[in-house]
């Protein structure tokens, strides 16, 4: 793998976790009544946060997903 290839990876793993907390966090939020008009159960809420993050993740744009990292020379 090139050095590109990984940073891309590494910032698509970051991405996905960074959703998948997001989302799993609001919906614990969620009383069991609020879920259940959700169609979902707390039980659900690991499943269905992957699910959501690695959707997010495939919609966004290959080029989106590169890291913008910028390097100071001190020279």
């Amino acid at each position: 793998m090139q050095i590109d290839q990984i940073r891309i990876a590494l910032w698509t793993a970051f991405a996905r976790h960074h959703i998948y907390k997001r989302v799993a966090t609001e919906l614990a939020a969620y009383s069991d009544r609020q879920l259940a008009d959700f169609g979902l159960g707390r039980y659900d809420i690991p499943a269905f946060a992957q699910r959501a993050a690695d959707k997010a993740v495939e919609a966004t744009p290959a080029a989106a997903r590169q890291p913008h990292l910028h390097f100071i020379h001190a020279g």
